[in-house]
């Protein structure tokens, strides 16, 4: 434990669709949460997040916050494949590049032919501006001018640390996820920064959990009454994980789910990892890879839903899609996940009705079966819990079950767990030890959903046709 235990900690959690400020006291319960939108524009230059309205909310936030305990620490966990590249004065040279952002064709076939492989940085080039390689080589071939007045690039967790009052730093969970920027095994910068001669031009890396300086007297307001320390961050899947080590874990597939559907599997060996099928390396805080598989589940599902709610769905609906044969084939998104070849290739087939209870169970349906496959990607077999979004879908975490007899299944009862992982950085000594919390869980057995082995074989053998031939989205 660090030598003052810290009042209060405020947790600045950023999301690609919200953003929150949640404060958590020394035994990380929750105390209040201030939340907010996160605001994207569509350019120019290229679609870009508006990083001034989230440090402002922050701000707010925090002073807010404080009435209700003195805040001590301060944490930043944020999304990945986003970078801050700031000049000599630390404004942006650059606007913050969304990861949605489309690159022109001609700068995706020119970088195709320098990224880094695969065998060093165990991450393929994700779409759009997911891989921060592309990113960066992006800015620095199209808008030559503003690139040379970089002079720190930033992740973006310790980016928007640095704009509370903390030092210009990187950190390694945010620089080793899918990036193609680290060399994962030697821990050190992948050979496309070095040959692209960026690495000198990258802040400090520094440790998630280490000190970085303390809000800026002009962000406090005078009735300020916590230290106001900041950390130097984390990014957010790797928050989360970070709570499971503190809770003793040494075995765990844990499926971190939002926006994406990212699972951690903690006996995968990396060099066993399949690039074809979108599994990855993720690198903890403390610098070891994970492996790990993913997809575009929260997206994906939303798109299904066509408006439907979540909660509409039954078991009865589940099974009457099972029996009328109705399947949502991969992939609703670039990225083809775990079905080599399917991006942009999803379609539904059989008769769907727009019953909100259908749409709900065939969207429940097709994320669940996805998530199998991912885990089966990575060899999964340890334990699995089901942290996020989709821990509060009962049918959800039933059908994984189901489809997973062998692996226990639980849901984490914790509504913020990648807020309160982040947390636990503020209870860690200088060397890293960490503190000792429990996780609440809630077991989910295997139901008898009838017909769905047969359905979950139909289903692979119609995604992995599709993806072979092309087959193309068809709106239902």
């Amino acid at each position: 434990m660090t030598a003052i235990v810290p009042r209060g900690i405020a947790v600045v959690d950023i999301g690609a669709t919200n953003s929150k400020v949640v404060l958590f006291d020394s035994s990380l319960a929750e105390i209040a949460r201030r939340k907010t939108d996160t605001v994207h524009h569509d350019g120019p230059p290229y679609r870009h997040i508006d990083a001034q309205r989230i440090v402002e909310f922050a701000v707010g936030a925090i002073s807010e916050l404080d009435r209700a305990l003195p805040v001590d620490v301060i944490v930043v966990s944020a999304f990945g494949s986003t970078l801050a590249c700031v000049d000599d004065n630390g404004e942006l040279a650059t606007p913050v590049m969304d990861y949605l952002a489309e690159p022109p064709a001609e700068i995706a076939e020119s970088y195709a032919k320098i990224a880094p492989p695969f065998s060093e940085t165990f991450c393929n080039t994700w779409p759009a501006a997911l891989s921060l390689g592309r990113q960066l080589y992006w800015l620095e071939t199209a808008f030559p001018g503003a690139f040379a007045r970089v002079r720190s690039i930033m992740t973006w967790s310790q980016y928007l640390a640095f704009r509370l009052g903390g030092r210009q730093t990187c950190e390694i969970s945010t620089l080793g996820a899918f990036s193609q920027l680290l060399d994962v095994l030697n821990r050190d910068f992948s050979s496309l920064v070095q040959q692209r001669g960026w690495a000198d031009r990258f802040a400090p890396l520094t440790r998630a959990w280490e000190d970085i300086g303390e809000l800026k007297e002009g962000l406090r307001p005078a009735a300020f009454s916590g230290r106001g320390r900041i950390l130097c961050g984390v990014h957010d899947s790797d928050a989360n994980y970070l709570r499971y080590l503190a809770a003793g874990f040494s075995e765990l597939a844990l499926l971190s789910t939002g926006t994406f559907i990212v699972g951690f599997e903690s006996q995968t060996d990396i060099h066993r990892l399949d690039p074809s099928r979108e599994t990855f390396s993720y690198t903890s805080v403390f610098g070891r890879p994970i492996g790990c598989c993913g997809f575009f589940g929260g997206r994906e599902f939303d798109k299904l839903l066509a408006g439907a709610s979540p909660s509409a769905a039954t078991t009865a609906d589940i099974e009457t899609i099972i029996a009328q044969a109705v399947f949502a084939l991969p992939s609703f998104s670039d990225a083809g996940g775990p079905v080599a070849g399917s991006g942009n290739r999803g379609r539904i087939e059989g008769p769907v009705t727009g019953s909100p209870g259908r749409r709900a169970a065939l969207a429940t349906l097709y994320a669940a079966l996805m998530t199998s496959e991912a885990l089966d990607a990575v060899g999964s077999r340890s334990p699995i819990v089901i942290d996020g979004p989709f821990s509060r879908n009962a049918l959800f975490c039933s059908l994984l079950a189901s489809l997973r007899p062998r692996q226990r299944v639980a849901s984490s009862l914790l509504q913020e767990g990648t807020a309160a992982g982040a947390a636990v950085l503020a209870l860690m000594n200088p060397a890293g030890d960490l503190p000792k919390f429990e996780v609440e869980l809630r077991p989910h057995e295997p139901e008898g959903f009838l017909g769905l082995g047969a359905y979950q074989s139909a289903w692979r053998a119609k995604a992995r046709a599709d993806a072979t031939t092309g087959a193309c989205l068809v709106d239902q």
